[in-house]
């Protein structure tokens, strides 16, 4: 880490600083560029917070523009993304403290679990759809539709199926019902997770790509040609002003 980055990142005023970043005149759009990446990954939340694009005449910095508008738009689709994986972490809470790349494994392990309880982890041809047709079941069919379901509540949890509101029956409840609704119960309880599983693996994925799109636009390496200098400033005398190398 050079001393450039290291006063962006140590700075006391980040505000002033990339506002003087950005307005600087005398910073070219290159340097001023390769500044703004290393603000952006110390102080992205505050960049997240004040719309740096409002910033007067940034456009005449087209390198600088675009990055910032790059960022803001990944960061975006990643806050539109957010609110399905917080859900799905609420109600799966085994998830909670791994890192995106396991998750994404694990949810597609459970996923296939999942599948394989109704003999489908390698087709499509699930036990219900294949009871479908029959008019009456006999014991065994029941006994076979309440273990699979037995089986998805287990794997799943009760916090899961209250967080998704999915409709739970007690057993009783369960054998109460006509042979065929039985089977329109239980579809909707595969119906309903498998939709929820092939969602949210998705959206992790998707979120995980963003994330390297941005690791990616922060973390490329570039070099600098300025001297940077400690000077006084009407608010603070640890303020910073860079001076671009003539």
């Amino acid at each position: 880490m050079n001393r450039i980055e290291i006063i962006i990142k140590e700075t006391k005023h980040p505000l002033l600083l990339i506002y003087n970043i950005l307005t600087n005149k005398l910073i070219n759009d290159d340097n001023k560029l390769i500044l703004v990446k290393h603000f952006f990954k110390y102080h992205i939340l505050l960049a997240i917070e004040y719309n740096l694009l409002l910033v007067d005449k940034l456009e005449d910095y087209p390198l600088t523009f675009n990055f910032i508008e790059d960022i803001y738009i990944i960061i975006s689709k990643q806050l539109h993304i957010l609110p399905h994986l917080v859900k799905f972490k609420k109600g799966f809470k085994s998830l909670k403290n791994l890192e995106i790349d396991k998750i994404i494994i694990n949810l597609k392990n459970l996923h296939n679990t999942f599948l394989s309880l109704f003999d489908g982890s390698k087709g499509a041809f699930y036990l219900h759809l294949r009871m479908k047709g029959m008019k009456n079941g006999n014991d065994y069919h029941n006994e076979e539709l309440i273990e699979r379901l037995t089986k998805t509540y287990n794997l799943f949890k009760k916090p899961f199926f209250d967080e998704y509101k999915i409709m739970l029956l007690s057993y009783y409840q369960f054998m109460d019902l006509k042979f065929e609704n039985m089977i329109k119960y239980t579809e909707y309880i595969f119906i309903k997770i498998n939709n929820i599983m092939t969602n949210t693996i998705n959206h992790f994925i998707l979120y995980n790509n963003y994330r390297i799109q941005l690791y990616n636009l922060l973390y490329n390496k570039c070099e600098m040609n300025f001297n940077i200098n400690d000077v006084d400033s009407d608010i603070d005398n640890e303020d910073i002003i860079l001076i671009v190398k003539n």
